[in-house]
């Protein structure tokens, strides 16, 4: 979902992305470095997005701006081209410039790791749900059968024919 969420025509996609990554505190699917196998934002592209992440990416007091997440990525545009070149397509965009990670700009842990952690936090709770929509689904064959039972009995049926 990372490659594909920021480009020109799923905007639904890349609202839900954006919804996740702000409701989880959240950026990419490991971690923020996920963001560079999207054509916006690798460090190779040339466009105002180059080297950042989304802005949903970014502290919550930071989303007002929309641009918080661009050029935060630590890399030398200076480079001899072998990042950039056709036989290598990624920028290894493992550093974050100074003052920007920590939480203090971006989210840097990914939504798995985030969803995986809320998961095993609750499972009591998803645990006891389960288990009463099971007993609701069970009552509800008991009565069927039950009724149907009742309904033999006053019809006087007895058995398959």
């Amino acid at each position: 979902a990372v490659v594909s969420t920021q480009s020109t025509g799923d905007s639904d996609l890349r609202d839900a992305v954006n919804v996740a990554q702000r409701t989880f505190q959240c950026c990419g699917v490991k971690n923020f470095t996920d963001w560079q196998e999207n054509a916006y934002f690798k460090c190779c592209n040339e466009g105002i997005e180059s080297c950042g992440v989304p802005y949903s990416c970014c502290n919550q007091s930071l989303q007002v701006n929309l641009f918080c997440g661009v050029k935060i990525m630590d890399y030398d545009s200076s480079d001899d081209g072998t990042y950039c070149s056709t036989d290598n397509k990624y920028v290894p965009m493992n550093q974050l410039k100074p003052n920007m990670g920590r939480g203090e700009v971006i989210m840097e842990s990914g939504c798995l790791v985030r969803m995986e952690y809320l998961f095993n936090a609750n499972l009591y709770y998803i645990g006891g749900a389960a288990l009463g929509v099971a007993i609701v689904q069970i009552g509800g064959v008991w009565l069927s059968q039950t009724l149907t039972h009742k309904i033999k009995l006053v019809t006087g049926m007895s058995g398959y024919k």
